[in-house]
């Protein structure tokens, strides 16, 4: 009579659960890697947001705060331009895009601040951004700021700045 002994696991098992436990892991981190990247890209969408925004806030305070009255000085290749408004006191401001830096500029002289682009890899301010003004009897500033990035939808995201020139209310 043979003796069999039942008290093992074969190195065939061994290695069927070393393979299964093997495919559940790598499973487990392309899905990780996978959550990461979209954390990462809602990183970059956030930051650019919130840089927008803040941008918005300052021009759009001035101009409906300011009351716009003029807009002069508007470069040939549209990235700069000079506000004139009449409230409460009459005062100018300067708007200059710079895509080569990355670097929009906005305030009244002697107090101009540069707003630079969030620090992120592949962010750049594109040429399409400009300033815009159509001029007549009811005139109208459109300032466009185009962001690009690999990350985005369209790999560009823009936002504008929409304001009549001396309207009267």
């Amino acid at each position: 009579m043979r003796n069999i002994n039942n008290k093992g696991i074969t190195a065939i098992e061994l290695l069927v659960c070393f393979i299964i436990v093997s495919v559940i892991v790598v499973s487990l981190f392309d899905l990780i890697m996978s959550y990461r990247n979209r954390e990462q890209i809602e990183e970059i969408n956030n930051e650019v947001v919130a840089f927008s925004n803040n941008l918005q806030k300052v021009i759009q305070d001035d101009l409906i705060k300011g009351h716009l009255v003029n807009v002069t000085n508007v470069g040939t290749d549209g990235y700069s331009a000079t506000l004139s408004f009449d409230s409460p006191s009459a005062y100018t401001t300067t708007i200059t895009i710079k895509p080569t830096e990355g670097i929009i500029s906005y305030g009244r002289s002697g107090n101009i601040t540069d707003y630079e682009i969030p620090a992120i890899a592949d962010l750049m301010l594109s040429p399409d951004s400009k300033i815009e003004y159509l001029s007549g009897a009811n005139g109208y500033l459109k300032i466009t700021i185009v962001l690009t990035h690999p990350n985005f939808a369209d790999e560009t995201y823009s936002f504008m700045i929409n304001c009549p020139v001396n309207y009267t209310y």
